[in-house]
Order: structure tokens, then sequence, then C-alpha cells
């Protein structure tokens, strides 16, 4: 079988990594590349994944909603969170689904999840898939973002707060989150937050995995609070991928390895 992400720019992804070392520990001679994709061609993307004879692909930024218009069908979990990480083709039907936030839920370490106080920074599409998969389970979730705007379509529902105004949530919370993309690798290297007023038996969560400790991470690690970076979430979104392609258990042991030793 034939798999790709595509993306733009994508020539920094492990996913090629990740998936070939689950596809040689399964004993399986499938394959999968990465395509980079310029938004100015995406109206050919159909086009594109037929020259490839693929059987699935999963997508990144910047087209996980603009992939929705060229579906025959969408998962109704991906349908409420308005983006598409994984597409499955069967017989030519193109079918979308998200595992962004469960990859993010199996990345946690065993905990209740039903009641639990989630305090998401940024309202992204990372964020609205974790908030999506977290109110599944019946935790309650608070949404930090600089405007509002971006809150305003969400179809379910979460308190929507200002930035400014975190530290009176941060108390509360069990979880915090930090969904942006501050703190990667070629972005700005600051924390979003200073965890003065956090709940200090919270979790404090990163969905970047590289670098594996953010400023966020390293100043929460100041402030004497558990860390988890984003290495599981990505590693579970393709497993569960690869799952969704094939009906086969990926090995997430092996595919954690690899990306491991490529960081």
């Amino acid at each position: 079988m034939k798999f790709a992400v595509i993306g733009h720019p994508i020539s920094h992804s492990l996913s090629p990594v990740m998936h070939h070392a689950n596809f040689r520990s399964l004993g399986l001679d499938d394959s999968y590349i990465a395509l980079d994709i310029h938004p100015t061609h995406f109206h050919h993307i159909r086009d594109i994944i037929a020259e490839y004879e693929l059987d699935g692909f999963n997508v990144t930024i910047p087209f996980k909603t603009e992939i929705m218009t060229y579906l025959d069908e969408v998962d109704d979990d991906a349908g409420e969170i308005g983006a598409v990480n994984t597409v499955k083709i069967v017989n030519g039907r193109w079918i979308g689904y998200n595992t962004d936030g469960t990859g993010f839920i199996e990345s946690l370490p065993e905990m209740e999840l039903d009641g639990l106080n989630v305090l998401l920074i940024g309202a992204g599409g990372a964020s609205r898939a974790i908030a999506q998969a977290f109110k599944t389970y019946g935790a309650g979730i608070t949404v930090a973002n600089r405007t509002a705007e971006r809150m305003a379509d969400w179809p379910f529902a979460v308190t929507k707060i200002p930035l400014t105004e975190i530290d009176e949530y941060a108390k509360l919370a069990d979880l915090l989150i930090n969904t942006t993309p501050v703190g990667m690798s070629g972005f700005n290297a600051c924390s979003l937050y200073d965890f003065k007023s956090v709940n200090p038996a919270a979790i404090v969560a990163e969905i970047i995995y590289t670098p594996s400790m953010t400023p966020f991470l390293l100043e929460a690690e100041r402030r004497n609070l558990q860390t988890i970076n984003g290495l599981g979430m990505f590693v579970n979104q393709g497993a569960q991928s690869f799952e969704i392609w094939t009906g086969l258990k990926a090995d997430r042991h092996i595919m954690t390895k690899k990306v491991q030793q490529h960081l």
C-alpha cells in the first residue's frame, strides 16, 4: 500500500521516518512519502493523489480545512472539528478523519477524564480537535486566546476567555495545554505563561515535539509542575491514521523510538 503526508512546507516532517519504522516492524512493504504541494496548486489535489496511486494520506498545515471540500465523506468527529488530518481512499472515495485530539489524549498518563478541568491556550485547529476529543469524555474545557473571533464558529460549548484572564482559570486547571506554535523550533522562543497562579497539581502539556523542552515546559518545570511534550501526540495521531488505513495495530514503541533517534 502507498501513503503520504501533504502540506507546505513539508521537508521537515518526520512522518515518513516514523511510518517506515512501523512498516518494517510489522513486516510490511508499504511506502510513505512527503508531498510538498504549493497552495496555488491545491485545486489539483485529486489528480496529484491519483498520480501517486495512494491508498490514504495525512494532511498537515495549511490544508486541514481546505481538504474537506474535496472529500466524499467526513467522519462525524472530523466534521464537528471542522478539520481533517487523515484521508482513507476506498474504491476511489475519499473519507476524512481527525486523529489529532484522540492522539493527544492517548499520550496522557492514565487519569479520569470525566470532570477534568482542561485549559487550552490557543484556538487553532489543534486546539479545536483536542477540545472536541475531551468533550466526548465529559471534561470541562476553557480556551484562552488573544482574540474571541477565532472561537466564534466553534460548534460545541467551551468557556472562552481572553488570554489576559488566564490566571483565574489556571488556578482551577487540572491540565494546561499550549496548542500554539510559540516555542517551536523556528518560532518565538518564549513562554506564553509564567505559571504564577497555576494549580500546583496541574499537568502542563505541549503539542510541540521539537524542541522536546520548549520555554513553556521549562518554565513549568521550574515551578515543579509535571510536564508532557508533543511527541506522544505526534506518534499516536500517526499510529491511529495507519490503523484507519489498514485495520492493523501500529507499533507505537518502534515509532516513538525512531522519532526520538532523529530528534
